[in-house]
């Protein structure tokens, strides 16, 4: 635990470049006159002992935000007025967070109300149509509302719709739920009589008899007609009393509901979202990742413009994501404030008496360029080195690399999702050409991103493209191993490799990602060998997959898959013989085959390739 003297001591550097906690500004302006800078704690209050401070809140007025928001002690009554006190006396507000999903228990207590979605998975969490869940949700946020009547300074609630349950199977909630509770409620209102229906049949049974439209408008309306009762019960106490929503309009319920009823004129709705969270890419250099955050946040304020309410847009910043570093955080949120209503930070991952100083420089730094109306200072050339995460020469020197012919090489149908590091053998003065095909997956701001290195770690080429099939090139000026980083960004689509005539592999150390499986990923097996280890990891929820593993001579020699309850599943097996093997990556026995990673074991060259004749050996 951290006490405020010594809190003092290690901000000191830049507490005096700060700017001063400043006069209030009224809750009508924030948001649109006044840009937001919202911040949501984990670093400090962990450092505090997983406890609210006074020396928290003055710290985060020092570095310019005008919103502090702990991440814990929602339920907490006392601390919730002793946090709006302390913000009262730091000039700035205070919002509550608290999750907007409760846990539901097994068994008989909660039958037939827990959440339940189309494909048939059961959450264990409180319908959105049970009673449990909104008498819950509805008792807090009152009482935040009705101690809002007396502090002023405290502004309103931030409520995260990020699916929590142990058996998440789905990120964002809610879609609809086809739980007892609604389903009873939809036949009486029909006047039909409900069969006996498995949990996964209830979607389908209700398309079969041109139901389901019907369904969802009466539980969209059941939906509203609570929001609305929670809205005019915290309008008896402060009309002006605002609700903060995670993610954003991307779910049916904060789209059709909740953005709907808890928006009013007088107390806009605030979206929240995570898509700007870091970088597109950690191979994409930060101007361009910039560039593309603004963009990002553009289409979305326009998508949420459709909902048809008053609202104010807030893209996030979240420091534990790869590339998510001090500068692009600080230069992020300029960019954020430039395009929306201002920007938020979830505030997770740096070390407050390590990295934790100099996110709050730079977050500093952002804040007195908002207050100075210099928002387009993000341009700024970048002032430290750029970093993509892996340490290059090491990689290089547990591999030796396949022999370059220069002959054009067909690839087998396998799609990569997310940041994936290939390994190239190149020879100097030969031009390397891997054609791609880029699928947005229904994304329309999806692009490809590339950019090459030497071992060194120093860039020779770089590039992207949305079109769906473009090509990766460069001519190399020496030989040997060098490194391409490819992404559809972190909330993009997908890509597949076509064709390439050098050898070229994915570095598997960390995770291969791919999307709807691989016939054969081919890596090498070591003579001496004593355990061969691989680790695959389904989407989550219901999104699963099982990994094949095969011997040199392409028999079966063992097998493990996930499920909806272990996203997880580990091979160990005792090779019986060194050379070229190959996992497949295909159908569990449950869920659907999706998103999916493999990442070999130690021991083992950190790579796999597309054909076999590319196969990347240890080093001898």
């Amino acid at each position: 635990m951290i006490d405020r003297p010594i809190a003092m001591l290690v901000g000191a550097f830049f507490v005096a470049c700060t700017c001063a906690a400043l006069a209030l500004p009224d809750p009508g302006e924030l948001g649109a006159g006044v840009k937001l800078r919202i911040l949501v704690d984990k670093v400090m209050h962990n450092a505090a002992g997983a406890s609210s401070a006074e020396w928290i809140v003055a710290e985060t007025g020092e570095a310019g935000f005008n919103v502090y928001s702990p991440r814990l002690g929602f339920d907490d009554y006392d601390m919730v007025r002793r946090v709006s006190d302390w913000c009262a006396a730091h000039g700035i507000y205070h919002m509550v967070w608290m999750r907007g999903t409760l846990e539901a228990p097994e068994g008989d207590e909660a039958a037939g109300r827990r959440a339940v979605w189309a494909t048939g998975h059961e959450e264990r969490l409180w319908s959105p149509n049970s009673d449990e869940f909104w008498e819950w949700t509805s008792r807090h946020i009152t009482e935040y509302a009705r101690i809002s009547a007396g502090s002023p300074n405290l502004l309103g609630v931030i409520l995260d719709y990020e699916n929590y349950s142990p058996t998440a199977g789905t990120g964002f909630l809610y879609p609809l739920s086809f739980d007892d509770a609604i389903l009873e409620r939809f036949a009486a209102a029909q006047g039909i009589e409900l069969p006996e229906l498995a949990l996964d049949q209830r979607a389908a049974w209700l398309k079969d008899q041109g139901l389901y439209d019907a369904f969802e408008r009466f539980q969209t309306d059941h939906w509203r007609e609570r929001c609305r009762a929670l809205r005019e019960a915290v309008d008896e106490h402060n009309p002006r009393f605002r609700f903060v929503v995670y993610p954003g309009p991307i779910t049916p319920f904060l789209r059709k509901a909740a953005a709907v009823e808890w928006s009013t004129e007088q107390a806009p709705v605030i979206f929240a979202t995570p898509e700007t969270y870091g970088r597109a890419s950690k191979f994409l250099p930060q101007a361009e990742s910039l560039a593309h955050s603004g963009e990002l946040a553009g289409a979305l304020i326009a998508d949420a413009g459709q909902v048809g309410v008053p609202f104010h847009y807030l893209g996030g910043i979240d420091p534990v994501l790869t590339g998510a570093d001090p500068e692009f955080c600080g230069k992020n949120a300029l960019v954020l404030a430039q395009v929306g209503g201002g920007y938020w930070v979830f505030y997770e991952g740096p070390e407050y008496a390590e990295d934790h100083p100099e996110y709050f420089r730079w977050f500093a730094w952002a804040n007195e360029a908002i207050e100075r109306g210099d928002l387009d200072a993000w341009q700024e050339p970048r002032e430290s080195e750029e970093e993509w995460g892996y340490d290059l020469a090491a990689i290089a020197a547990t591999v030796a690399a396949p022999e370059v012919t220069g002959e054009a090489t067909e690839l087998p149908r396998v799609f990569l999702r997310g940041d994936n590091l290939l390994l190239v053998s190149c020879q100097a003065g030969r031009e390397v050409r891997i054609a791609v095909r880029h699928n947005s997956l229904g994304r329309p701001l999806s692009r490809l991103y590339w950019a090459a290195r030497g071992r060194e770690g120093l860039e020779v080429a770089g590039g992207t493209f949305g079109e769906q099939q473009g090509e990766i090139s460069f001519t190399p000026t020496a030989d040997g191993l060098h490194f391409v980083g490819v992404s559809a960004g972190k909330w993009g689509g997908a890509y597949r490799l076509l064709r390439t005539n050098a050898p070229v592999g994915v570095y598997a150390g960390q995770a291969v990602r791919v999307i709807f499986g691989a016939e054969r990923l081919h890596f090498s097996v070591p003579e001496g060998l004593a355990t061969l280890s691989l680790r695959v990891s389904g989407g989550g929820g219901a999104e699963t997959v099982r990994a094949n593993l095969y011997n040199p001579s392409a028999a079966l020699a063992a097998s493990a898959q996930t499920t909806q309850g272990a996203r997880q599943a580990e091979i160990a097996h005792e090779p019986t013989q060194p050379g070229t093997w190959s996992v497949e990556l295909t159908q569990a026995d449950e869920g659907t085959l999706e998103d999916a990673s493999l990442a070999l074991g130690e021991g083992l060259p950190p790579v796999v390739s597309f054909v076999a004749e590319h196969v990347f050996a240890a080093a001898p």
